[in-house]
């Protein structure tokens, strides 16, 4: 039968051998972790060189294209207001009134003995007419919008080899610690249905 002191140097060198096992698995996982951070590193580099003359061109239209666009769009409104006011006034009084003169003749009042034939004197007289307004025409044109700058396609990070990579060590982590305890059962459960294993006299 296994002393005391065998059944702790064997539960130790199964301890150690387990310990053994998650410290290289930490290993491997830091390595792959390592490449993954690397690579996406040089990932975002790349896609930060692409999309630079991209944010330049937006810093640019957002601070000087699209405030001289609202300033003109604000000047084409008040000019539109304006023309609507005038179209609506002249909608209310749609003619102006004016006065004018002509020249009349009448009969004199008192015959010229001398004159020959009928006597006339010119008389002017003042009348009033009605002329439709002028509708003026509105020539403003509103400002095209600028079109704003267009975002490059970027390419998404593709992380499925490294999610591979770490299923697989995990996987084999598991499996390799499965097979130790599965091994050191078998071996507790030898002894039990075989004392002769574990040293005992027949």
């Amino acid at each position: 039968m296994a002393t005391q002191y065998q059944k702790r140097m064997a539960a130790r060198r199964s301890t150690s051998d387990i310990s053994r096992l998650a410290q290289q698995y930490q290993q491997e996982i830091a390595g792959v972790t390592g490449q993954y951070e690397t690579e996406y590193a040089k990932y975002s580099q790349a896609v930060n060189e692409k999309m630079k003359p991209f944010e330049e061109e937006m810093t640019k239209y957002q601070s000087t294209v699209m405030p001289a666009y609202e300033s003109q769009m604000s000047a084409y409104k008040k000019k539109l207001e304006q023309y609507n006011a005038t179209l609506a006034e002249i909608e209310k009084n749609p003619v102006i009134e004016k006065k004018g003169k002509e020249t009349k003749w009448i009969p004199a009042p008192i015959a010229d003995p001398y004159a020959i034939g009928p006597q006339y004197y010119p008389v002017e007289e003042e009348y009033t007419y009605y002329e439709p307004r002028e509708i003026p025409k509105f020539t403003e044109k509103a400002p095209v919008a600028p079109v704003a700058p267009k975002s490059p396609a970027t390419e998404k990070f593709d992380q499925t080899q490294f999610d591979e990579q770490r299923k697989n060590i995990e996987q084999t982590f598991k499996r390799e610690v499965g097979e130790r305890r599965a091994a050191r059962l078998g071996a507790v459960s030898r002894k039990a249905t075989r004392p002769l294993l574990g040293g005992a006299k027949p």
